[in-house]
C-alpha cells in the first residue's frame, strides 16, 4: 500500500522566498530540486534534473535561478 506523505519544499527563486506543499511516498534532495524548478516555472518534466548526481542538479537549478532548496515533512495543523 502506497501512503502519500505531504512535504513542504522551500526555495528561493531569483532571491525571493517560495514554499509549497508536495505529496509523495518519499522525497530526496534531488526530487525537491526538480519540484522546485517546476514550481518556479523554469524546469520541465521531460528535462528532469534529478536524474543525475546531486551536485549537477544543484548547479543546474542555480542556473535557473532556484537556490537554497530544502524540504521537510509537513507538520500537522489542528
Amino acid at each position: 500500500m502506497n501512503h502519500q506523505t505531504e512535504f513542504e519544499i522551500h526555495y528561493q527563486f531569483n532571491g525571493q522566498p517560495h514554499c509549497f506543499l508536495h505529496q509523495a511516498t518519499q522525497l530526496c534532495q534531488s526530487d525537491a530540486l526538480h519540484c522546485a524548478t517546476l514550481h518556479a516555472g523554469v524546469g520541465t518534466v521531460s528535462g528532469n534534473i534529478s536524474a543525475g548526481p546531486i551536485g549537477v542538479a544543484t548547479l543546474q537549478a542555480k542556473r535557473f535561478g532556484v537556490t537554497q532548496v530544502h524540504w521537510r515533512r509537513a507538520s500537522l495543523q489542528a
